[in-house]
């Protein structure tokens, strides 16, 4: 089971777009640790950094930003991977953390599943198809158009890519967004044909 998530890994956890989960963690008392993978340094979130930044929308609107970031520490202090914790103590206040630490925890064990989906080369397991490569797919065809192309693959296969790509982004060149298939039956031929009979 998954402790410590990457930023991408985290961002699909909140349901959040890469870029507009950054820009929370920038504005909340949150502190990731930095670490080496790879040879980069990323940010290393906690479980207890995802309870928070789930809540974080609430405390915005109740709480200052010195009470935010006593709370932050508190719930530091108590919370871990599994925990039933319901309300946090910090000063003279309190803070009922249960809802948020319950969605957290069944969006990890979702993030957990469809990962476990996903072999170590980054195919989907028990074929040749690459992970990242479904997930291009998905951000311009409907799923049934993929399933008409890919008819080995079943609708959670498809959503395990996607979940796997968002939290383990791909550098370099993008995936292309159509199958061959659908490139083949939106090619106007029709100029090939007239090629063709030019010759005869």
């Amino acid at each position: 089971m998954t402790d410590t998530f990457t930023t991408a890994q985290a961002a699909y956890v909140m349901g959040e777009r890469l870029r507009a989960f950054k820009k929370v963690v920038e504005r909340a008392p949150v502190k990731p640790k930095m670490v080496n993978r790879g040879g980069r340094r990323i940010r290393q979130f906690h479980f207890f950094d995802l309870v928070f930044l789930h809540a974080y929308n609430e405390l915005k609107a109740d709480y200052t930003a010195k009470s935010q970031a006593e709370l932050y520490e508190a719930l530091g202090a108590v919370v871990v991977r599994g925990s039933r914790v319901r309300e946090v103590a910090f000063g003279d206040h309190k803070y009922d953390f249960h809802r948020h630490l319950m969605v957290v925890q069944a969006k990890v064990r979702e993030l957990d599943d469809l990962t476990t989906m996903i072999d170590a080369t980054g195919r989907i397991r028990g074929t040749d198809i690459e992970a990242h490569r479904i997930a291009a797919l998905l951000d311009a065809m409907s799923e049934e158009e993929i399933l008409g192309d890919y008819p080995s693959l079943d609708d959670r296969q498809l959503l395990a890519s996607k979940a796997y790509a968002e939290a383990n982004p791909k550098p370099g060149r993008p995936y292309p967004r159509i199958t061959a298939k659908k490139a083949m039956r939106e090619a106007d031929l029709g100029e090939i044909d007239d090629y063709f009979a030019e010759l005869r």
